[in-house]
């Protein structure tokens, strides 16, 4: 271990508990009522919505920070209805990002429009643009597109509430402007399976965190016939992308992602909606744990009184 404090996963890492036990607690009341009881002293996948309870506790401490995973809206580009880009476009514009934000996580997290997550030191200016509600504009673009009310199916489900409140939230605002979301609600399981074949007209979705904005946008875009759970199939941006990776300058690596972010937005593969937050309860007495926007519980330098 080196001296001094940690750095992710680096740093000062010093082991100052002679014992951790994982607990695998799928659903989260019971995890809840685990750390009331003391049976566990840390709950490191709490969300943004156990908040207000876990700091009514005076047994419990909360420690709350951005997290870099991020909440989508998934559209597969070669559906019948969606792969053309003016329905895709207007059903981002019929969507009122940061109330879906502000309303999913209660209050904890903006919206972003960016797979640059908000806690990176490359979200600039530029990763800031983001679509504008516009219900004219894209009723507009309905009408240009044919679009007469057919169904769109999407697919969520309810082990991750942020998935499963996002789609009804988009649903209900994409009907305002004359899109019929039809929502499906699947087990995490099954949804993953029909990630991973692309299997689906639209999917609200939660990625994990990514540290490096590349690998941001490589787990969205590339070619959908190798892998089918790409979103953006876009030769020209691959190529970027694989700029991305192979330059070291921070100032170009800046423009690289600036120019596939611009370009996102304009095709409309995904709709990203917010970067999550990271919480965690833990039991009173417990010294040194810190949030970490990657997302992931680190016990080097944790210590009970």
């Amino acid at each position: 271990s080196l001296p001094g404090p940690g750095d992710g996963y680096t740093g000062g890492k010093h082991a100052l508990v002679k014992t951790l036990r994982y607990m695998v607690i799928p659903d989260a009341a019971s995890a809840k009522a685990a750390l009331y009881s003391g049976a566990i002293d840390v709950y490191a996948t709490a969300s943004s919505a156990d908040v207000p309870e876990l700091r009514k506790r005076p047994d419990v401490q909360t420690i709350v920070s951005p997290s870099m995973n991020m909440v989508a809206l998934l559209l597969q580009t070669q559906d019948p209805l969606l792969k053309d880009v003016r329905i895709r476009r207007a059903l981002a514009l019929s969507l009122d990002l940061p109330l879906i934000a502000e309303t999913v996580t209660e209050g904890m997290s903006k919206a972003n429009s960016s797979v640059v997550p908000t806690s990176s030191p490359y979200y600039d200016k530029e990763q800031a643009a983001t679509y504008g509600r516009d219900l004219a504009e894209a009723r507009k673009l309905l009408q240009q597109a044919g679009y007469k009310g057919q169904p769109i199916k999407m697919i969520t489900n309810k082990r991750y509430p942020a998935c499963f409140d996002s789609a009804v939230l988009a649903q209900a605002m994409a009907s305002e402007a004359g899109i019929n979301l039809e929502l499906e609600v699947l087990d995490w399981a099954t949804q993953l399976d029909r990630y991973g074949k692309g299997d689906y007209p639209a999917m609200a979705f939660t990625y994990s965190a990514r540290l490096d904005p590349a690998l941001s946008f490589e787990m969205i875009s590339g070619d959908k016939q190798k892998q089918p759970r790409k979103v953006w199939d876009d030769p020209e941006m691959g190529k970027l992308l694989a700029e991305s990776m192979r330059e070291a300058d921070a100032a170009k690596r800046q423009a690289l992602f600036n120019r596939m972010h611009a370009a996102m937005l304009k095709d409309v593969p995904i709709i990203v909606l917010y970067n999550g937050t990271n919480v965690t309860g833990l039991r009173r007495g417990i010294e040194g744990y810190k949030g970490w926007a990657a997302d992931k519980p680190r016990f080097w330098n944790v210590s009970f009184k």
